[in-house]
């Protein structure tokens, strides 16, 4: 296998109709745990146990020292064996907590709450205290943070467009996570009575059917759009859905997560797993993959039949990263991990950009990607975010439309990397 630099790309030679997932294949835990304290963009967490600790389930492992990260918690019992340092999956040096695992599943106790009486500001730390991370705010560079529920707005966007070129999971909301979504929806109804609550779905029809025999009995509106990465972004989304760019009278939650907030606020549950969408020439059992938090990639590359992949890709096809060690766990927030055969990759080198402009076409904020790309090779990186660099959110259509196979979307998040 050839793993990448993070300086390349992966374009695929030609366009692949995305599969629809359902059925949820459950993976055991390991009997060795790993737990990065670093979440996204240099989030960090510091330990709250040492070595030879022995851990509940429940219990929080690490906390954050940004006010705004979420503590990371034991998905086992066991033992802590140690506390160290270990490349991530993008080739960061991560601080990390190795917990045995006992397999006895011993619980620590959560103290009960009835979320019905807490002030907003108590709500929202206990919507913190769920652990869950925020993966659609990218334009605002908050990937890795807490959920961000408002006091008061006029609408609700429930973003359910997890879709992409490798497959689509939004049917697994209807299907296998009905109940606790629809608790979700109630949820956010008690919370925001007046608000306009809308569902945005990909516009397929099988996921039209699914959300809309899913909402019939209730008051929350649905909206379908052809899948793309421009409603990866909060922003970009709430801009196109309700015309509030600003973002001022709109709040976007994750639908993915609306379940286990629900569990959350409701049952006072945490949810320890992750659904990934596993899927590529190199897998020989694709679908959703229930994980649990502490799990490594090579873990779940053998309980799917991964053989021989070429490239390795974390995140979607368009906007992910190179994997640079198989070993490490899974990055929270992360949701689909390609492992590709050597005929799904273009072959091409970079060429001499044409100035053809499309890349500029297909920008949702208007940018111009082959002049910024030219100010990052040359490592003018102030000239780069003068040039609104800094607002590029990372979508990856510049690069999959590029004819001359330029590395843009890399090259613009090496400059902001740069930049912090």
């Amino acid at each position: 296998m050839k793993l990448f630099s993070i300086s390349k790309a992966v374009h695929v030679p030609k366009f692949k109709e995305a599969e629809h997932f359902s059925t949820i294949i459950d993976v055991d835990a390991p009997k060795n745990m790993v737990y990065s304290l670093s979440q996204q963009h240099n989030m960090k967490c510091s330990p709250t146990v040492k070595r030879n600790d022995r851990v509940l389930v429940n219990q929080i492992i690490g906390v954050g020292e940004n006010n705004s990260v979420v503590p990371v918690y034991s998905s086992v019992s066991g033992t802590v064996k140690q506390v160290t340092t270990k490349v991530d999956l993008m080739g960061n040096k991560v601080d990390v907590i190795l917990i045995e695992n006992d397999f006895l599943y011993e619980k620590e106790t959560r103290e009960a709450f009835d979320y019905s009486t807490l002030s907003f500001e108590e709500l929202k730390e206990k919507i913190k205290g769920l652990g869950l991370i925020e993966t659609q705010n990218l334009s605002n560079r908050k990937r890795g943070m807490q959920l961000s529920f408002k006091e008061d707005v006029k609408n609700v966007l429930i973003n359910a467009q997890e879709s992409g070129l490798y497959g689509q999971v939004d049917s697994y909301l209807y299907e296998n996570e009905r109940e606790d979504f629809l608790r979700g929806l109630g949820l956010l109804r008690s919370l925001y009575k007046n608000a306009n609550i809308t569902v945005l779905s990909t516009s397929d029809a099988d996921s039209v059917i699914g959300f809309t025999e899913l909402l019939k009995n209730t008051d929350v509106n649905l909206v379908s759009k052809i899948p793309t990465q421009f409603y990866h972004d909060m922003n970009l989304a709430s801009r196109d859905v309700f015309s509030d760019f600003a973002m001022k009278d709109t709040m976007v939650v994750d639908a993915f997560l609306l379940p286990a907030v629900a569990r959350g606020l409701l049952d006072n549950r945490l949810t320890h797993y992750q659904l990934l969408l596993i899927n590529g020439g190199a897998v020989k059992t694709p679908g959703i993959y229930k994980v649990l938090s502490g799990t490594t990639l090579n873990y779940v590359m053998e309980k799917a039949g991964v053989e021989d992949p070429f490239r390795v890709v974390a995140g979607n096809i368009l906007s992910g990263d190179a994997v640079f060690a198989l070993d490490a766990p899974i990055n929270r927030g992360i949701r689909e991990v390609l492992f590709l055969n050597e005929n799904e990759v273009s072959k091409e080198e970079e060429m001499n950009c044409i100035k053809c402009g499309r890349c500029a076409d297909v920008c949702p904020v208007g940018l111009q990607p082959y002049e910024l790309n030219a100010l990052v090779i040359n490592r003018d990186f102030d000239e780069f975010f003068k040039n609104r660099g800094g607002m590029c959110v990372e979508c990856g259509r510049c690069s999959y439309v590029c004819p001359s196979k330029r590395h843009l979307l890399q090259s613009f998040k090496t400059a902001k990397k740069v930049k912090r």
